[in-house]
């Protein structure tokens, strides 16, 4: 018995790397289970199953693998492999006698989307020699992706000669239609069909159905997932072509499957004799299940040059108004009127002609159905053509209902000057809006099935790339900026919103990008800032003229008065403050033009307040510095220790002169959330009204009777480059509140 280990999603997610080196290694393993011929008991075939030893969690079965290949991006790179190897031990089977057998490979629908999977298929088919008639692709029931593109790379294979069977058939009823469409030669019954049909009479009546509809349409059904001697015989009584299961062989390495076939002979063991004297008791079942059926089984001859129906059974004939008694020796024109009769008729000459697959659809009395023709040989000739029909009203209504809704959402994508474009899981191009030509001047058909590593210049790539991927893996809308180069030359900038569209299984299939040129509002906002900046240099050269004019006008006087020898000792201290004073509004000047700081290092946070709160205290001896700071005694703050200094050093400067009688000055500490911390100050001073309260900030603007406001722009200016914000609060004869907020981690722009 092979244990298969199980892992759960964590460990999933850091297994990546060691299956993508597993499959470049060589290191996977294939285990194959039979097929066996329930009329003949023989083995006819077998299906590959990759298995994947790894070294903490032991073996890890085939749906754990695949998985772990589509969360990887290594699923193209894993279904190659497992097609490659199976091709190779099937033709080493054929050339030492043991066959010749079927070898079948599930395939997800990733596969069909790589460009050229076809031809990889024939590549693989001639490396090892095999014949393509001992290959059978397993593609599993409304796999999803690009359907017509599907069937078109079925189609090539057929038309080579590869088997192809559809996996998990009765799932899903709505899979049905697709029958007509999709070039297949088997069935493969979903397993809960079989191993309920014993207890469950409504899954009993699901597997009839299944195999009457395989039966009908000359496929080949296989049923799977069979684990005892009682579901077995009841396949069998159904005439079930073809079974697989534990009860028959478990999953076997290619030598094993070797030994043991050998020893027993290609034939299961115990195998369930034929009830051959039960035959027409099985023949009346399966006329039971044709009239059952919610849709619709007829067949027809041609006699005299004339179609004459000989059999119609099924609930379907009744809701289009009709009975078996009025089709059956009948033939199109006295059912139908004359012109549908005519048109139907060209369709069952083609399957009379032995056209295989034909398809036609139908609509009687507002019943709209799709029907298959298949015609039935005897001796090389076609003897009869049997039909399968199946309602598909609702899905007409459906298909209308989205017709007209994409109609609806394709007049506003073609008629908006934003550009639209939609980008499948992969990378490329599947939907470009016509307004590209408008914005760009390039026909949309240049971008259409084109990857984006080929489109955006190799400048702008790295960004969008990195977009694009972050929708894939959280699967939110991200926005991103970029610039492309018009067709005339110049360069455009692009702005862009990226919006993920998920599937059933919540996977993203696209993502809808819708992008706007922004081109001539940059530039705008471009011109306003420097607009903005020549205002500030206009404010700037007004400030400075005003501040150093008046100590200069001071200086001056007294320069006067000491060169008519009328001078004091006194007026030499009055000129050495005006030159203090000038050198303070000097040295405000050139902090306000230099560049952010980079010297930042991580600060005691309560250490660099008490300090702080000490030189405060010692300048006004006159007030009380209360500190409240036990919240972040062991808080740490990223931060340019000589900057925030200067900034908590002018706040309390401010809060002192607004209490000249002196006072009580609370500073308090807070964290404030996990990632910032809060810094309040607060005074009982004089306070402000609403209208100063607003203009804080503003250049040049003070509250003090000889204040330049350089201080108050300094310390908004630091608090911004320390990623924070200051906030005040305040009344008149109130005092005022200063809540400085800072981040603790480093600042982004000094990492």
């Amino acid at each position: 018995m092979v244990r298969i280990q199980t892992i759960d999603q964590d460990e999933l997610n850091q297994t990546d790397e060691d299956l993508f080196q597993a499959i470049v290694n060589q290191q996977l393993t294939l285990y194959y289970q039979p097929f066996f011929d329930l009329r003949t008991t023989g083995m006819t075939g077998v299906e590959a199953l990759v298995r994947w030893h790894h070294e903490k969690w032991g073996l890890l079965p085939q749906q754990t693998l695949l998985l772990l290949a589509k969360k990887s991006g290594v699923i193209h790179l894993l279904e190659e492999w497992v097609l490659r190897a199976a091709c190779t031990q099937c033709k080493e089977w054929i050339d030492i006698g043991f066959g010749p057998l079927v070898v079948s490979v599930n395939l997800s629908a990733h596969a069909f989307e790589s460009v050229g999977f076809g031809d990889t298929i024939q590549t693989f088919l001639r490396e090892s020699q095999l014949p393509p008639r001992y290959l059978e692709l397993e593609i599993t029931e409304l796999a999803g992706g690009d359907m017509e593109r599907t069937i078109g790379v079925l189609a090539q294979l057929k038309q080579f000669g590869v088997q192809v069977s559809l996996d998990e058939f009765g799932k899903d009823p709505v899979s049905i239609p697709y029958l007509s469409r999709v070039p297949v030669d088997k069935l493969k019954l979903d397993p809960t069909l079989i191993q309920q049909a014993l207890t469950d009479a409504a899954q009993e009546a699901a597997l009839k159905t299944a195999l009457a509809i395989a039966q009908t349409m000359g496929l080949q059904a296989t049923a799977a997932g069979v684990e005892s001697r009682e579901q077995a015989e009841l396949l069998g009584e159904l005439l079930c072509d073809l079974a697989q299961g534990n009860y028959f062989c478990e999953p076997l390495l290619a030598e094993g499957l070797v030994a043991k076939m050998s020893s027993q002979g290609k034939a299961f063991a115990d195998a369930p004799a034929r009830a051959k004297q039960g035959a027409g008791e099985n023949h009346n079942c399966l006329r039971e299940v044709l009239r059952n059926q919610q849709g619709m089984t007829f067949t027809f001859r041609k006699q005299d040059e004339r179609f004459i129906h000989t059999f119609c059974a099924g609930e379907l004939i009744y809701r289009i108004g009709l009975t078996p008694e009025q089709v059956v020796g009948n033939e199109l024109c006295d059912i139908l009127p004359r012109k549908e009769a005519l048109r139907k008729t060209e369709h069952y000459e083609r399957a009379w002609g032995g056209e295989e697959n034909v398809t036609y659809e139908g609509v009687v009395n507002g019943v709209c159905y799709l029907a298959v023709m298949h015609p039935i040989f005897r001796d090389g000739r076609v003897k009869e053509v049997i039909a399968s029909c199946v309602d598909i009203t609702e899905l007409k209504k459906a298909e209308e209902a989205q017709r007209v809704s994409e109609a609806k959402y394709r007049l506003i994508a073609e008629n908006i000057s934003d550009m639209i474009v939609v980008i499948d899981c992969h990378g490329y191009v599947t939907y470009v809006s016509p307004s590209v030509h408008t914005v760009l001047e390039v026909s949309p058909e240049v971008f259409l099935h084109q990857h984006l590593q080929t489109i955006l210049p190799s400048e702008q790539l790295k960004r969008v790339w990195q977009t694009f991927q972050e929708i894939m893996e959280w699967k939110l809308p991200r926005a991103v900026t970029f610039s492309c180069q018009h067709r005339n030359g110049s360069k455009l900038i692009l702005e862009t919103k990226g919006t993920p569209v998920q599937n059933e299984q919540a996977e993203v299939e696209q993502i809808v990008f819708i992008i706007r040129n922004s081109t001539a509002q940059v530039q705008a906002e471009e011109f306003l800032r420097k607009m903005d900046k020549i205002d500030v240099v206009g404010q700037l050269a007004a400030g400075v003229a005003h501040e150093i004019r008046n100590p200069v006008t001071s200086i001056k006087g007294f320069v006067q008065l000491l060169r008519r020898d009328q001078w004091k000792s006194e007026y030499f201290d009055i000129m050495l403050a005006e030159f203090h004073q000038l050198e303070s509004i000097l040295r405000e000047f050139v902090f306000l033009t230099q560049q952010r700081s980079h010297q930042f290092e991580s600060q005691n946070l309560a250490q660099l307040l008490r300090s702080v709160t000490q030189v405060a205290q010692e300048e006004a001896p006159a007030h009380q510095m209360v500190l409240e700071i036990d919240d972040v005694e062991e808080t740490c703050l990223w931060c340019d220790q000589s900057q925030i200094r200067q900034v908590f050093i002018h706040l309390l400067s401010n809060a002192v002169e607004s209490m000249p009688d002196g006072g009580t000055i609370r500073i308090r500490a807070l964290r404030s959330g996990h990632d910032q911390v809060m810094i309040q100050i607060v005074d009982k001073g004089c306070g402000m009204s609403e209208e100063r309260l607003k203009r804080l900030g503003e250049p040049f603007y003070s509250t003090k009777e000889k204040g330049t406001g350089l201080g108050l722009m300094i310390t908004y200016k630091i608090i911004q480059y320390h990623d924070g914000y200051i906030h005040f609060s305040s009344a008149p004869n109130q005092g005022t509140k200063v809540e400085v907020y800072l981040p603790l981690n480093r600042p982004t722009d000094t990492a």
